[in-house]
């Protein structure tokens, strides 16, 4: 059994406040590492109880160096640094695909740092339907036929990932009272719950379904100024819809991903 575990820092427990409190070299930045760190050992160790013998980590936040390598369960390998792809390392090889970390898309009203991929970008449509960087995630591993089969992350994320996947694993480490504070579990309850859904997802695999967007597949995206549509409606195969939306449909939902999205 082969676990791709994929992270980001925003829906780790207790971390809060804006990006210039955690994001590098601010004063939470220490801090937000050691709760990422924390859930995602939970979750290496959940999924290694559950029968996995691979898991890979991907360093998904910003410019991917929220997690030391020396602070790793060292039965995990590590993927860090500037990527080219979103999910960075994923293939067919997978069995399952964790979301740690994971936070609701732009404009959720109950979320916490709610945005989808950067503050460029308004909303994203993948065939009409709303979604976040889970929904994002979860069609680049559908991609690979890897399901998703855990999300942990703030109530607002859970809610957005069981909505759109199902019955899958979700944990609940926060909840939001405003778009830049929660009101947090303890990091001890969370890395307990984290691992024990984790171990149930591994023993779960064989229920989890890939997220497979109908073909042919239309991503839209509206982002925040006019002159990024503008730049990216000059790209083969993208329709212009108005000032700040443009789209493009396709049979492969890397090649979507990589057109308006890079």
């Amino acid at each position: 059994m082969k676990v791709f575990i994929m992270t980001d820092l925003e829906g780790a427990t207790g971390v809060a406040g804006d990006w210039s409190d955690f994001n590098p070299g601010a004063r939470e930045h220490e801090s937000g590492r050691r709760f990422l760190i924390g859930d995602v050992n939970a979750a290496i160790e959940g999924a290694l109880g559950g029968g996995a013998n691979d898991v890979v980590v991907l360093d998904g936040h910003g410019p991917a160096f929220s997690i030391k390598l020396e602070d790793l369960n060292p039965k995990a390998r590590l993927i860090r640094g500037r990527r080219i792809l979103e999910l960075e390392g994923l293939d067919s090889s997978f069995d399952l695909m964790f979301g740690i970390g994971a936070h609701s898309r732009a404009g959720t009203p109950d979320g916490i740092l709610t945005h989808t991929l950067s503050m460029g970008i308004s909303n994203i449509w993948l065939n009409e339907q709303l979604v976040g960087e889970i929904g994002l995630w979860a069609a680049l591993a559908g991609h690979y036929d890897v399901p998703v089969g855990l999300v942990t992350g703030d109530l607002a994320a859970a809610r957005e990932a069981e909505a759109l996947l199902g019955s899958i694993e979700t944990v609940s480490v926060k909840e939001a009272t405003s778009r830049f504070a929660a009101n947090c579990l303890h990091p001890e309850l969370t890395r307990k719950l984290i691992m024990e859904a984790a171990k149930r997802a591994v023993a779960r695999a064989e229920e989890f379904h890939p997220f497979k967007p109908k073909i042919p597949i239309q991503l839209k995206v509206e982002y925040r100024d006019s002159e990024r549509a503008e730049r990216i409606s000059q790209r083969e195969g993208v329709i212009r819809m108005d000032g700040r939306t443009v789209l493009r449909r396709s049979d492969n939902v890397l090649e979507l991903y990589s057109t308006l999205l890079h």
